[in-house]
């Protein structure tokens, strides 16, 4: 199933409400599932977005790790972690439409 990305924060601050609906939606295959991350040496809860035109994973396209559905609507949902930006962790959230 495909699903449209906005991001609701940039370098873990949250940004403002026309910024968040004004962003190109990143539009891909969302699969969630258990990995393991080489480095916290654990299992977390990942997010990954795939580009639906190929089956390539890239390493360009976003991963939210330890991933929380935080609030649901027939419309939309929000999906919270962190994400890693050459090696440091900030929070993050998507808005997650069809």
């Amino acid at each position: 199933m495909r699903f449209a990305i906005r991001f609701l924060r940039h370098r873990g601050r949250i940004l403002p409400w026309r910024d968040v609906v004004n962003q190109e939606a990143r539009i891909g295959d969302l699969p969630i599932e258990e990995c393991l991350d080489a480095e916290l040496h654990r299992y977390v809860r990942m997010a990954r977005l795939f580009d639906a035109e190929s089956a390539i994973y890239s390493n360009k396209l976003p991963e939210l790790l330890d991933v929380r559905l935080m609030a649901m609507s027939p419309q939309a949902f929000t999906l919270s972690g962190f994400e890693r930006i050459a090696g440091v962790e900030y929070a993050q959230s998507w808005l997650v439409t069809e």
